[in-house]
Order: C-alpha cells, then structure tokens, then sequence
C-alpha cells in the first residue's frame, strides 16, 4: 500500500479520494432515508399499541405483570 501511495500520480490518488468521498455521501444520505422511515414506522408502532392498551386495560395489566 505504501509503494503504491509513492509510485502513483497526484491525479490519481485525488480521483481516487474523490470518488471515495462521493461514495461516502451518497450512502450516508441512504442510510439517513432509511433512519427517517424507521423512526416513524417505530412512532407508528408505538401509537398503535398505546391504543391497543387503551382500549383493553386487561391487556395492559396483564402485560405489566410479565416479568422480563
């Protein structure tokens, strides 16, 4: 790696950093569409079972009870 960083052209070692870093972009903004939509599938989620135990208290006594 070393011999390489001293044999190769500045040109290419830029385009290469380059491209490195355009890569890193655009998977950083995939990963963060992916964090938005899982943050508000758990939101979802969540809303959904607090009116599950809502709507049966016996439910959400029984879940209480549970020991983890």
């Amino acid at each position: 790696m070393v011999a390489r960083f001293v044999l190769e052209p500045k040109s290419v070692l830029m385009t290469e950093q380059e491209q490195k870093h355009k890569d890193s972009e655009s998977a950083i903004a995939s990963l963060q569409t992916s964090k938005e939509y899982l943050e508000k599938q758990m939101a979802e989620v969540e809303n959904n079972l607090r009116e599950l135990l809502q709507q049966d208290p016996g439910l959400a006594r029984q879940i209480m009870s549970m020991s983890v």
